[in-house]
């Protein structure tokens, strides 16, 4: 991100107003159409979106810079990942976790994986992971290697409605959701049915994303169930000003929201993505669901839009019952969510006397478990330390 765009956005004093009177003529005109969504509005739309977008989506971040770290845990490297027995490895023992499937809210199967420690008794604990949208538990793998090496049981599901979980409407590769709490309450199901049995005597939760919406609800309404929590790029807002407008677009039928699509005409070259910067490991992304193509999800429809934003207001309305300790990562050169809201939930937890820290991850896009070694190693270092020191 340059001086000139983060000038930009720190005009957003500015900036908010002027957008919003654009969007007010916007919907004025709209009520003039006599109720007809013609070309001409979805044009106005559209450049509406990539403008305001392109003006307030990288809004400046006053975290702490996340320093450098060696790499004291042996996580994987890129260099690991270009030698064939090193991968040999870590998808030989994904293959090795136990499967499953339970049936979650409105009968929706949901399919879990999981690995379990050798001796429970001297394991440093379970990790439970929340993964964002798109995600699948398969697209963990390098992630789920390192944890288990250094010492976790790791549990992991695929949300309703993506990976191989059951969706909810035909279109297999929309994304959909008609109640974000289902999210919520499939990971409490999981954690009671499956992760509890096991009796681990510690239990962590890593979110990323939309994972991170459905984690910090959750720890507002179960706040006993983990011990510590490390969010990456948590989904607790969308870039100004799709929350709203979404109401005006989201209609009966489930539709594609404007610039999304199916799997296949979804896909990015690397140097237009906006996940990571780590050439080999969005390699391995693209790979592991070419692969296993029943796990693919394309763009978000209007509905799971506007059910996540109302998630935004939720998760802002509850702040104060979070008691778990928590950790949250933003990326410097996120646009994918937006990372304002990282700083604001974070400053209200740390006013409210929570043990909270946030940190900004520089040279790092929106994933950070994918992300090039020089975020990656330093965010799950940060995160395993974090969980070691909560008492």
């Amino acid at each position: 991100m340059n001086k000139i765009k983060i000038k930009l956005i720190n005009s957003n004093v500015i900036i908010k107003p002027i957008v919003l009177i654009f969007i007010i003529l916007l919907f004025n005109n709209y009520l003039n159409l006599n109720g007809e969504k013609d070309m001409l509005l979805n044009k106005y739309i559209y450049i509406f979106f990539m403008v305001s977008f392109a003006l307030v989506s990288c809004t400046n971040n006053d975290f702490k810079h996340l320093q450098k770290s060696d790499n004291i845990f042996n996580l994987t490297t890129e260099n690991d990942l270009t030698k064939k027995s090193v991968v040999e490895k870590i998808d030989s023992f994904y293959n090795t976790g136990v499967e499953g499937t339970f049936v979650g809210q409105k009968n929706i199967g949901i399919y879990y994986k999981y690995f379990l420690q050798k001796s429970l008794e001297n394991e440093k604990g379970a990790i439970v992971i929340s993964s964002g949208r798109t995600e699948a538990a398969v697209k963990y793998k390098e992630l789920i290697y390192d944890l288990y090496k250094n010492g976790y049981s790791i549990y992991i599901h695929d949300h309703r409605g993506q990976g191989l979980s059951d969706r909810m409407i035909p279109i297999h590769d929309m994304g959909f959701i008609d109640d974000f709490q289902n999210y919520v309450k499939d990971l409490k199901q999981f954690y009671n049915s499956i992760v509890l049995p096991n009796k681990h005597k510690n239990k962590f939760l890593l979110a990323h994303s939309m994972g991170g919406a459905i984690g910090m609800i959750y720890l507002e309404e179960y706040n006993n169930d983990f011990k510590a929590a490390a969010f990456s790029s948590p989904m607790l807002g969308l870039s100004f000003p799709t929350c709203l407008a979404i109401g005006f677009l989201t209609g009966d039928t489930p539709e594609y929201a404007m610039g999304h699509t199916d799997y296949d005409n979804g896909i990015e070259t690397f140097a237009e993505n906006t996940l990571t910067n780590s050439e080999i490991r969005y390699k391995r992304m693209l790979s592991v669901f070419e692969e296993n193509p029943k796990a693919r999800l394309g763009g978000a429809s209007y509905e799971w839009v506007s059910k996540s934003c109302g998630a935004f207001d939720y998760i802002f309305d509850n702040y104060k019952k979070v008691k778990t300790p928590l950790i949250v990562f933003s990326g410097g050169e996120e646009m994918v969510v937006d990372p304002s809201a990282h700083n604001k939930f974070i400053d209200l937890l740390i006013e409210n006397g929570n043990n909270a820290e946030g940190y900004l991850v520089e040279n790092a896009k929106h994933e950070l478990f994918i992300a090039q070694d020089n975020a990656r190693t330093p965010v799950v270092t940060k995160a395993l330390e974090f969980f070691n020191s909560v008492k």
